[in-house]
C-alpha cells in the first residue's frame, strides 16, 4: 500500500505560492470565529517561500493566557481534536483537523500560546530566521525529505528525526536577533 493512501501528509511537497492565501483565508476564519483579541501568525515550513514541507498549514494563535483552553474548546466545536501531548504544557495547546479550502480539504494544525511566551518567540524566530536565510531553508527541505524517507509511515518519528536539526537553526535564530537586537541599542544610543 502506498504512503499517499496511507496519509497524505507523509511526505515532503515543493512549497506552492498558494500558501498564503490559504493563511490568510484561514486566518480570517479564526477572527471571525474567536471572540478574543488575537494574534494570528503564518508558522511552519508553509510559512517560509521556498521551503517545501508536508503540505500541513501551521498557525500560530496568540491569545492571553486566560482564554487558552478557551479557544482550544471553541476549536474543537469546529471539528479540531486537541491532542494534550504535543503541547508544551502551560505553554501552548494544540489542535489539528481538516479545513475546507476552495474544493480542497487541507489539514491545519492551531497552536495556542499566549504572548511573550517561549513558543510564541520561538516560532516566530525560526520563521523569520529561515525567510532571511534562503540557503537554511533549503537545507532543511533536503534534510525534511531524509527525515521522511527515514521515517517511512511513522510520522513522530519524522518528528523526532528533524528536532535536532530544528535546535541547531534556533541556536542560531537566538544569537542572531541578539546581535540585531544589540545593534539596534547602539544606534539608538548614538542618535536617541
Amino acid at each position: 500500500m502506498s504512503k499517499e493512501l496511507i496519509d497524505p501528509h507523509l511526505r515532503i511537497v515543493p512549497y506552492s505560492r498558494e500558501y498564503p492565501k490559504i493563511f490568510c483565508e484561514i486566518k480570517r476564519f479564526l477572527r471571525d470565529i474567536i471572540p478574543y483579541s488575537i494574534e494570528v501568525e503564518h508558522i511552519g515550513s508553509t510559512a517560509v517561500p521556498r521551503l517545501g514541507g508536508r503540505d500541513i498549514i501551521d498557525i500560530l494563535v496568540v491569545v492571553e493566557k486566560k482564554y487558552m483552553q478557551e479557544v482550544a474548546e471553541l476549536l474543537e466545536s469546529r471539528g479540531f481534536k486537541h491532542n494534550p501531548k504535543a503541547g508544551v504544557p502551560h505553554e501552548r495547546f494544540f489542535v489539528s483537523g481538516p479545513y475546507k479550502y476552495r474544493d480542497r480539504e487541507l489539514h491545519i494544525h492551531i497552536h495556542i500560546t499566549f504572548p511573550g511566551s517561549r513558543e510564541h518567540r520561538d516560532k516566530l524566530l525560526f520563521r523569520d530566521y529561515l525567510i532571511r536565510h534562503p540557503d537554511e531553508a533549503r537545507s532543511y527541505y533536503e534534510f525534511k525529505r531524509e527525515c521522511m524517507r527515514k521515517a517511512g509511515l511513522d510520522p513522530s518519528k519524522y518528528r523526532k528525526l528533524k528536532d535536532a536539526y530544528i535546535k541547531v537553526v534556533l541556536e542560531k535564530a537566538r544569537e542572531e536577533d541578539m546581535k540585531l537586537r544589540e545593534q539596534a541599542l547602539k544606534r539608538w544610543a548614538k542618535d536617541p
